[in-house]
């Protein structure tokens, strides 16, 4: 089973920004507000200058009006993030709210509920949100997009397992460089207990191209890394990997560290560990109590108690 609904989108501070930037903004516009005003005076005051003409007045306006554009640009991924942070955190009815009372302005792009009702595990809401953004007006997969990625790691939480890697083969096809869509590939078929050396190879792959990935999505894919190699029966590379992951993931928040344990608790779990694993998933919910970390664990635990079909009937 598969967490994260975006690997780059989980690190970040979650102290608030906001007031700071938006205090920013409102002095850009005061300035050009006051700029502006004062090249449209019709005289000079103490008369020690010549008055811009209406050309160089209006090149001017213009000036003001893009550099505030390009800072408001700037801006609106900021609010984006540190809305997906509020939701990553837990608090997913507020993030809701605040996505979608800032999905209202200019350049925001599109929206993020698919993704804040993935991590909160409603996988049935967050795919009906997803659809249209995860494929075109002729319903061909949007190969490349964010929302395929979210959307097949929803069919696949929710026990549409080939569903979701009929979506990510082609996903993975369309792009020669390792991504998160090999990952998510690599983890599809871990949970239907498919092609492991296969699964090995791509996150091998991604572990290679791992440049610029945050300490936590790092952490993350080493952990999966440790289950593909447990499904493999690896035993001693599964443990290195399952010790690398755990101490690169010692410094992580909650949230992030659970996802780690969780894959731990994976790992083991495929060796015939039984007693680790439960620890792991123990610690994973600890951390995590809630969404789709603890619906993951669940799972893991009904498939190690034989309880799997009940679980599946029941959900």
């Amino acid at each position: 089973m598969s967490l994260a609904s975006g690997e780059s989108k989980s690190s970040g501070s979650k102290k608030s920004w906001l007031p700071q930037r938006l205090g920013v903004l409102f002095t850009i516009a005061v300035v050009a507000f006051a700029t502006r005003f004062w090249l449209a005076s019709g005289h000079d005051v103490h008369g020690l200058h010549q008055l811009p003409t209406t050309k160089v007045q209006i090149l001017l306006a213009v000036r003001i009006f893009f550099a505030a554009l390009v800072i408001y640009a700037l801006i609106i991924p900021r609010i984006k993030r540190w809305i997906y942070q509020v939701g990553h955190g837990g608090d997913f009815d507020r993030a809701l709210r605040l996505n979608r009372r800032w999905s209202v302005l200019p350049l925001y792009g599109s929206s993020l509920e698919g993704s804040i009702l993935f991590n909160a595990g409603r996988y049935g809401e967050a795919l009906e949100c997803l659809r249209p953004l995860a494929f075109d007006w002729q319903g061909k997969p949007r190969l490349t997009s964010p929302e395929l990625y979210t959307y097949a790691l929803a069919l696949e939480n929710s026990g549409r397992e080939a569903e979701a890697q009929v979506l990510l083969e082609a996903a993975v096809n369309a792009s020669s460089e390792g991504n998160s869509m090999q990952v998510a590939l690599a983890t599809c078929l871990l949970t239907q207990n498919k092609e492991p050396e296969r699964a090995c190879n791509l996150l091998e792959q991604s572990l290679a191209d791992s440049k610029g990935l945050s300490r936590a999505d790092m952490a993350r894919r080493i952990a999966r890394y440790a289950y593909a190699l447990g499904s493999c029966g690896r035993r001693q590379e599964t443990e290195a990997k399952i010790q690398e992951a755990l101490a690169m993931g010692a410094t992580l928040k909650k949230d992030d560290l659970a996802g780690v344990n969780y894959f731990v608790g994976e790992a083991w779990r495929a060796l015939g560990e039984t007693t680790k694993a439960r620890a792991a998933f123990q610690e994973a919910v600890t951390l995590r109590p809630d969404g789709v970390t603890a619906l993951s664990v669940q799972k893991a635990l009904a498939k190690m108690d034989g309880k799997w079909s009940a679980w599946q009937s029941r959900s």
